[in-house]
């Protein structure tokens, strides 16, 4: 049924009736007459041994002062005899020998079901389980035997014991005549509560026993250990209703317990569910409470969902609740609705559309009021006609993945051996690349010694030794190495296979093969090895799914020619991957391509593979997804064809969102572009942000994460801004591999704006790990671009439509005003007289008002966007001072000359040109021109370094600038010529001891700033404290704090005034244990770094004075 068609009424499901979930079936405990009960692979020998190796400390129990009652028992069952109160002893004494904590029963039973058989052990089961077993004192051998009684909390020892549950699982499974038995015996024994209750855990299909210990429990005013032990077996309501169900603990509850409740129970287990919800449970406890209560035919069920429709697992389960009761879902949103705000309503919306049974053949049948609240919900724009399918493409009136094609038998062809195909394809720089990765070596360099002791260097020293010595040492080792030993790292493979190619291709094939992880280093490797691997990873392992398409796309013909035999042998999981790979080859590279591999093993091979290659394009070469009940025609904006007159039929919307599903940053489908050649561009753009968004309103279920990255094939700067807070939100969520999923669709975008969002997130968001990732993906994709991570940040300035004079003027009408910016960026308007006005004024009655409300907008919303902006290109400025970069001066006059927004800091700050002669300082003039500090004009040559300023390099000429600055009342935008400015004395240099700080006082707060500018704490020691930080000084080392008492890693907050016991020059950092030792007479490589690290020390031994 689609979407576009009613059901009628007859097709309504039966709300009344309650089924249990599918998916939990392998959680219901076996039981007699249902499941399948496990009968025990008994071990008696291991029982006898267990006995006669505690022999001496199970008499020594039996013997002791306070088990009088037990020992004759328990010395009779030892000789031989069948005495249940002795073997229960007995079981008692070893399971307390061997755990304190936790019933071990299976070894003892085992051999007392051997010996005696099983009526006989089962009531000596059920004795013990009465007994509680404890020491006289800490570390005694001697085992104490008491009777328990309903009050004791010891019974919880059995609760989750799998030993105990497959006992009983055995039991059920005994034919009837043996289990007629044990039932028998059993029934002697219960004769008072605690043993009623012990033979009831053993059999709880005997109802009527059942019911006689949960009438009487209430009354032994039981802990809650025992009355959780009866809630695992209960199968009534009566009997729950005895039980009292705010008796058992049900902190900690797990999936199998509550599925097996549900089974149990049915719509019953509602006083048990209604429980769960009050709980403090984590994310998978609610989804198992959650898809319970989506089972139970019960209004109360589901209004416990809707009651926490905002929590992002229920909405999953609502949806599931509402198809499986469509009239209930009706009634009870109706009853929500008035009240219900914006975002609820949504949510309530959604449940409405998820199935099309609700508003199709339930909604008829409801009541006026209903009917009228459900028309209030739904009622929205007005919906352009649908076009008639058949006058859609192919791929949405009837897609690939709907024909249900005769699957005909398999061709198996033996005796087909692949070729010998062993080569290395390497990409551009590759090769060079690899041959310089980097592996830890911690031995000696002798590689002549270590290539002629290669074989007793053992497995995991072997492949290092092959990546590291020179490969004219090492070639004739290969033979000897044996990839499959040892941990080969994937930077040592990469060197093997740099260094020796071919020769080495098929170990380091094998080598990879041994970890999923390592699989990349097969990329510039042709062969058979490398060819299985990645179809298995092209079928099996999602994350590996671009890495198989990289490598099929550059062996296309070999990896056709090395995987035909497989495609057609018997083997099916060789055969599956080998099938999936051709059909992607055939796709990309080409049918052709399949056909002349599969011709060189003859014609019938060929004959075999051609429907392999006569493949449909847009037939997926991954496996097609099935949009979940959220994705509804109805709940989603309609998607526009060109013109925008007509829409997609609803019956085509499910599967335009299969087509976006299945592209992704891995896998360009191409079903993508028919999309987009079918529709309209921003319609497409808003059903995607839609179709997001009602995934997130969904749950955001994990196995449907394609809602997120469809976004990339249709989004602008709307879906970025959308997109971007949620990225920096949800590693704090738990979220962090859909944050990183999140960053792939801003690359994916492309767009200015998108990187612009990767790279603020590499600088700003709150957490670490994903502030990694934004940054090494913002540093690929310039690489790829051939340039710098700085470089790209250059060329992402928005000039927000700034270039042209006149969009510098707000026009009212009969005023303009104009707009400035000062030292920080923020725009500022002034008069038609150049006076400034504190803010823009609001159109007035005179002004135009069209004109006067648009440009009032337009400087509202410039406001808001620099505010961002202009921060972060201060801070890139300060840093670049810092630093160092440079610029050519074509860079220089692009991107902050000509700029119509950074031309505003440009100006307010002393830049140097640098041609090789040394460095010459000049700032920009109104004019744009370049002056020096005589304000006579400066020519600077094409080849020149241009960089901003830092006043250790500016020297003696600060006072000058500094008075032409002042002279024409420019404000700077960060402290550049009023810097201050040090420099290591003589002494230090020498000694490199800096005197002048040890023994200081410094705050936490001051050295938390100085981590901000880029200190570095030590590594936690012991306690968690941390007894140093250091700053690098390249070309020279580092400067070195020696902190005591030391910084509380736990709560830096905490640590208290930290003493300065030594700051130092040195080579090293502090490593470990490791103390930095005052490296005496260094060098200053870099005096702008060194006057940066000592002006912030400096500052924070001051701020604590």
């Amino acid at each position: 049924m689609t979407e576009s068609e009613t059901p009628s009424a007859d097709v309504l499901p039966d709300e009344d009736r309650f089924d249990f979930p599918e998916s939990w079936s392998r959680f219901v405990r076996p039981r007699r007459g249902h499941g399948r009960p496990k009968p025990l692979k008994a071990d008696p020998d291991a029982g006898r041994a267990l006995l006669t190796e505690l022999d001496a400390r199970i008499r020594a129990s039996l013997d002791y002062e306070t088990n009088p009652r037990f020992k004759d028992p328990g010395l009779a069952f030892l000789a031989g005899e069948a005495d249940v109160e002795g073997a229960a002893a007995v079981m008692a004494v070893v399971s307390r020998a061997q755990s304190p904590y936790h019933y071990s029963l299976r070894p003892l039973f085992d051999l007392i079901a051997a010996d005696h058989g099983l009526p006989f052990a089962a009531t000596a089961l059920a004795e013990f389980l009465t007994l509680k077993a404890d020491a006289p004192s800490y570390g005694s051998e001697i085992v104490e035997l008491e009777r328990m009684t309903l009050q004791d909390h010891l019974w919880g020892r059995i609760d989750r014991s799998s030993e105990f549950e497959a006992i009983a699982s055995h039991l059920a499974s005994l034919p009837d005549a043996e289990y007629a038995a044990v039932v028998d015996a059993l029934a002697q024994r219960r004769t008072d509560p605690p043993r009623r209750l012990a033979v009831s855990l053993l059999v709880p299909d005997e109802a009527a026993w059942l019911d006689e210990v949960c009438a009487e429990h209430r009354a032994q005013q039981p802990n809650s250990a025992p009355s959780t032990l009866l809630l695992r077996v209960v199968g009534t309501a009566s009997q729950l209703q005895d039980l009292d169900p705010n008796a058992p603990f049900l902190h900690w509850f797990n999936t199998n317990e509550v599925a097996d409740l549900l089974y149990r129970l049915g719509a019953e287990a509602m006083p048990i569910l209604e429980r769960l919800v009050q709980l403090n449970n984590s994310t998978d406890q609610w989804k198992t409470v959650y898809r319970a209560l989506a089972a139970v035919p019960v209004d109360g069920a589901f209004e416990l969902i809707l009651d926490r429709l905002d929590d992002p697992p229920a909405m999953g389960f609502a949806l599931e609740a509402a198809a499986r009761f469509p009239q209930r879902a009706l009634r009870l949103i109706a009853a929500r609705a008035a009240g219900a705000d914006a975002a609820m309503r949504r949510r309530l919306t959604t449940l409405l559309y998820c199935d099309p049974i609700i508003l199709g053949a339930a909604l008829p049948l409801q009541e006026r009021a209903v009917k009228d609240a459900i028309a209030d919900l739904t009622g929205g724009a007005e919906r352009v006609p649908a076009a008639p399918i058949e006058e859609l493409p192919p791929l949405l009136a009837s897609p690939p993945w709907a024909a249900q094609a005769a699957e005909a038998a398999p061709v198996v062809l033996k005796g087909l051996t692949p070729l010998p195909i062993n080569r290395v394809v390497w990409a551009a720089g590759e090769r060079e690349e690899w041959a310089e990765y980097e592996v830890s070596w911690y031995g000696h360099r002798n590689w002549v010694e270590m290539a002629k002791n290669f074989a007793e260097a053992g497995p995991y020293a072997q492949p290092d030794i092959l990546a590291m010595a020179p490969p004219e040492l090492t070639a004739e080792l290969l033979p000897d190495w044996s990839p499959t030993a040892g941990s080969p790292k994937p930077g040592a493979l990469k060197r093997i296979l740099a260094n020796h190619g071919t020769a080495a291709a098929e170990a380091v094939a094998t080598a990879a093969g041994a970890d999923a992880s390592m699989r990349t280093v097969l990329l510039p490797i042709a062969n058979l090895t490398a060819a299985r691997l990645v179809a298995d990873a092209l079928v099996r392992l999602k994350t590996m799914r671009a890495f198989a398409f990289a490598w099929l796309d550059r062996h296309a013909a070999d990896a056709a020619a090395l995987l035909v035999p497989d495609a057609l042998g018997k083997t099916k999981k060789p055969r599956a991957a080998a099938e999936a790979a051709l059909r992607y080859i055939a796709g990309s590279a080409g049918a052709d391509v399949v056909r002349e591999a599969a011709a060189q093993y003859g014609a019938e091979a060929a004959a075999a593979v051609e429907s392999l290659a006569d493949v449909d394009p847009l037939t997926p070469a991954v496996a097609v997804p099935e949009p979940g009940a959220w994705v509804s025609a109805f709940a989603l904006p309609q998607i526009l064809l060109p013109g925008r007159e007509r829409a997609l039929p609803d019956a085509a919307v499910r599967t335009a969102a299969t087509v976006l599903a299945l592209g992704s940053p891995d896998y360009d489908y191409p079903g993508v572009a028919v999309l987009a050649e079918t529709c309209d561009r921003a319609s497409l753009t808003r059903f995607s942000l839609a179709l997001f968004e009602q995934w997130l309103l969904a749950g955001a279920p994990w196995d449907e994460s394609w809602a997120l990255t469809q976004l990339m094939h249709f989004g602008d700067d709307e879906v970025v801004r959308e997109l971007t807070p949620l990225i920096g939100r949800w590693p704090g969520e738990n979220q962090h591999h859909r944050a990183v999923k999140g960053l792939r669709v801003l690359g994916a975008i492309g767009s200015e704006a998108a990187l612009r969002a990767i790279q603020g997130i590499g600088e700003k968001a709150k957490f670490t790990a994903i502030k990694e990732e934004a940054r090494e993906q913002i540093t690929a994709i310039a690489a790829n671009l051939g340039l710098s991570a700085e470089q790209l940040a250059d060329r992402l300035v928005p000039d927000f439509g700034l270039r042209e004079e006149s969009a510098l003027v707000l026009d009212y009408g009969p005023r303009q005003f104009k707009v400035g910016f000062d030292e920080q960026l923020k725009p500022f308007v002034t008069d038609a007289d150049g006076k400034p006005r504190k803010s823009l004024p609001k159109p007035a009655a005179k002004d135009d008002a069209l004109l006067a409300e648009a440009a009032y907008k337009r400087f509202a919303n410039l406001r808001k966007e620099l505010r961002t902006v202009a921060a972060d290109q201060v801070k890139r400025l300060e840093r670049a001072m810092v630093t160092g970069r440079s610029w050519t001066p074509a860079e220089f006059d692009e991107y902050f000359v000509r700029h119509p927004l950074t031309w505003h800091l440009t100006r307010r700050l002393v830049w140097t040109a640098d041609d090789g002669a040394g460095p010459v300082a000049f700032r920009l003039a109104e004019d744009r021109t370049r002056t020096d500090v005589e304000e006579n004009e400066l020519d600077v040559a094409a080849t020149a370094a241009i960089r901003v300023a830092h006043p250790v390099h500016l020297g003696e000429s600060v006072p000058a600038w500094s008075e032409i600055f002042a002279d024409y009342e420019i404000v700077q935008p960060f402290a550049q010529l009023g810097r201050p400015v040090d420099a290591f004395t003589d002494e230090e240099l020498a000694t490199g001891h800096l005197t002048r700080f040890e023994g200081a006082s410094v705050s936490v707060g001051s050295l938390l700033g100085l981590v901000k500018q880029g200190w570095i704490r030590a590594g936690a020691l012991d306690a968690g404290i941390v007894h140093g930080m250091w700053c690098e000084l390249p070309g020279t080392g580092y400067l070195v704090l020696d902190l005591s008492p030391g910084l509380n890693a736990g709560d830096v907050n905490d640590s208290g005034d930290q003493d300065l016991v030594q700051v130092v020059i040195s080579q090293s950092h502090m490593a470990g244990w490791t103390r930095a030792q005052a490296t005496a007479g260094l060098a200053v490589g870099d005096p702008v770094a060194a006057s940066e690290a000592l002006t912030a020390l400096a500052k924070a031994v001051e701020a604590a004075r």
